[in-house]
């Protein structure tokens, strides 16, 4: 039994490879910005502690 072959071109790939390039485009600055927030609800009191203890 011999399945269909299909030829994937460069143009069917197109709309692909543009929508990861645009969400990547929006979800990175939001990825880093929660990082950002995480990281320094993570430093902060530590910090204010030991100025605390000062």
């Amino acid at each position: 039994m011999d399945l269909p072959t299909i030829a994937i071109t460069e143009e069917m790939l197109e709309p692909l490879v543009q929508g990861v390039i645009a969400n990547v485009s929006v979800v990175l600055p939001v990825g880093l910005a929660l990082m950002a927030v995480f990281l320094g609800i993570r430093i902060i009191p530590g910090l204010v502690s030991r100025f605390m203890r000062l």
